[in-house]
């Protein structure tokens, strides 16, 4: 597919064009322990096909695999990118913790096929990673039935965890990062930034659909990025493989802060946001100022006795794995995840 190569080789280039390692583009490319792997999935009664990498560890075949989703406007590369020039991304990072895992570009996103901008909604897309979970646990992705799957979200990727594991009950834990029952003061600013994907610089050449949008050139870092928390080069970075969102996204993404989805999940959840994230906290009501704030607010949002593990993460942005102290993420949700019970 014409339009699949042109984003791994715009991906490729901004990584290097910054002076980032080629860890990313191991993974893309299929090295070192990972493949592209496609998945057909049926989304609004259209049979599509999503794509993304899936690496795995060195030795025995791991038992657990985690899905990892992007937020809007971001896609698979957003996992495979490191922070700094000697840092590992998330994908390394847990693989050499001993997970599998499959980064996912969600419908429409990244190299996964489009739809209809109004046919791609958080419920469509929950339907959709509903059937990924199933294919993994069956063993009809890479040939591995996998016994545990972990969901791990950024932002409108979290969005979709939580509610597949509200409706769904499919997954044994979910991360859900860039997520709070909250609103922040510049998230006005995040509306205001989206435009159509069809006249943008970089998304332009893939000729994205009616009702494809992304974010105005030149307005990321200010949205994504903490600049004192991030590197120079992540700016330009993030410019580069800026991905897309839809209309139908777009008006169905606050869905997932209703409190009967969180009420509903069963699964264990690991919540984590970045100290100056003003998309969604230091508004009104909640100040990510540490765990403790974050956890005393989310409190009232899920079930009793079930409220989520929180972390936050000092002087990061809304993304997160972007910034220079990443690794103290990383590491926080590899030890949650080895607390867990089986």
């Amino acid at each position: 597919m014409r339009v699949s190569r042109l984003l791994v080789a715009a991906a490729l280039a901004a990584l290097t064009l910054v002076g980032l390692p080629a860890v990313p583009a191991a993974a893309v490319t299929g090295g070192a322990g990972c493949r592209l792997v496609s998945v057909p999935v049926d989304v609004a009664g259209r049979s599509l096909t999503l794509r993304g990498t899936l690496c795995r560890p060195a030795g025995p075949v791991p038992g657990t695999v985690q899905v990892l989703l992007a937020g809007a406007t971001f896609n698979q590369v957003y996992w495979l990118t490191p922070a700094t020039a000697d840092a590992r991304p998330y994908v390394t990072a847990m693989t050499d913790a001993g997970y599998a895992v499959l980064a996912l570009d969600r419908p429409g996103s990244g190299l996964s096929d489009r739809a209809p901008a109004d046919a791609l909604t958080l419920g469509s897309e929950v339907e959709a990673v509903h059937q990924v979970v199933a294919r993994l646990r069956a063993g009809a992705v890479d040939g591995t039935a996998y016994r545990r799957v972990v969901g791990v979200g950024h932002s409108f990727g979290a969005s979709v965890l939580i509610t597949d594991a509200a409706r769904h009950a499919d997954l044994d834990a979910v991360v859900a990062t860039g997520f709070v029952h909250s609103v922040g003061p510049r998230l006005d600013a995040l509306n205001a930034a989206l435009v159509p994907a069809a006249g943008d610089p970089v998304l332009g050449v893939t000729r994205p659909p009616a009702g494809y949008l992304t974010t105005a050139p030149g307005s990321r870092a200010g949205l994504f990025l903490d600049a004192s928390g991030a590197a120079p080069a992540m700016s330009p970075v993030i410019e580069l493989t800026k991905s897309t969102m839809t209309t139908g996204e777009q008006a169905t993404i606050a869905e997932a802060g209703d409190p009967a989805i969180s009420a509903a999940v069963r699964a264990p959840v690991f919540l984590a946001v970045g100290e100056h994230d003003d998309l969604f906290c230091n508004g009104l009501y909640l100040q990510c100022t540490d765990a403790a704030a974050v956890k005393a607010w989310e409190s009232w949002f899920w079930a009793p006795g079930a409220g989520p593990a929180t972390f936050v993460l000092p002087g990061a942005g809304h993304a997160l794995n972007l910034h220079r102290n990443a690794p103290a993420l990383f590491a926080a949700v590899r030890a949650w995840l080895a607390g867990l019970p089986g």
